[in-house]
């Protein structure tokens, strides 16, 4: 008998699984401008939780210094061109701690794609890392988000109802930006082709079959007169 324990662990699990969503970027794609100190919004529709995904691709590289001046990032804030006037190399990075404008508390990268659910919080995309290139000569200007919960990018356990989603570029002055990211939608990832049926090869066909009269013939022979 299966415990009651067990069916509420199941339904559980069901339900985190089959009712989790993928939010959708409108038209496909949208653009953050570097010179925007609000970003990019829209409104998702219905509620949202840290169990949603999102998954996409970022290009262009917004520069944080004056046309020309450089200071040029990928979404994980490492520099891609380096400034005319300062210190930091190309694969560098740095930080400022928040508030700043409409982007929450936190210590974020200059540079970064920043994502804001209204009502919760902001988190970085890509982090600052290896993987999206600090600490090399030649880091790449795009990046890509596979399908990833909230939850795993950061945000905490949530349920808000219809929020406004806000894409911006981690700055703390925008007045002397340039350049911009470009979000498209990631492509679902394709389905996960039918496991092959297994079959029987001919002798194995011929065994059972023997096997089955064996049994037919012992079964009869055991069955009583009437």
């Amino acid at each position: 008998m299966i415990s009651r324990g067990w069916i509420v662990v199941a339904a559980a699990t069901l339900s985190g699984s089959c009712f989790a969503a993928s939010i959708a970027i409108p038209g496909g794609s949208l653009v953050v401008s570097g010179t925007s100190s609000t970003g990019t919004s829209f409104t998702y529709s219905g509620t949202l939780t840290q169990a949603d995904t999102i998954a996409l691709s970022q290009s262009g590289t917004p520069c944080l210094q004056s046309a020309g001046a450089g200071y040029c990032t990928n979404g994980a804030g490492v520099l891609t061109v380096a400034a005319t006037v300062g210190v930091t190399p190309v694969g560098g990075s740095s930080t400022f701690p928040g508030p700043s404008g409409v982007i929450p508390g936190g210590t974020w990268t200059y540079g970064a794609l920043l994502m804001i659910v209204s009502g919760v919080g902001a988190v970085q995309v890509f982090p600052t890392n290896a993987g999206n290139g600090l600490g090399s000569s030649s880091p790449p200007p795009s990046l890509a988000l596979p399908a990833t919960t909230l939850g795993a990018l950061g945000f905490p356990n949530f349920s808000q109802v219809n929020p406004t989603i806000t894409f911006i570029v981690a700055d703390t002055f925008f007045g002397d930006n340039g350049g911009q990211f470009t979000l498209a939608q990631a492509a679902p990832p394709p389905p996960a082709p039918n496991p092959p049926i297994p079959t029987l090869s001919g002798w194995a066909l011929v065994i059972l079959a023997a096997m089955l009269a064996i049994a037919v013939g012992t079964v009869q022979r055991r069955k009583p007169a009437r």
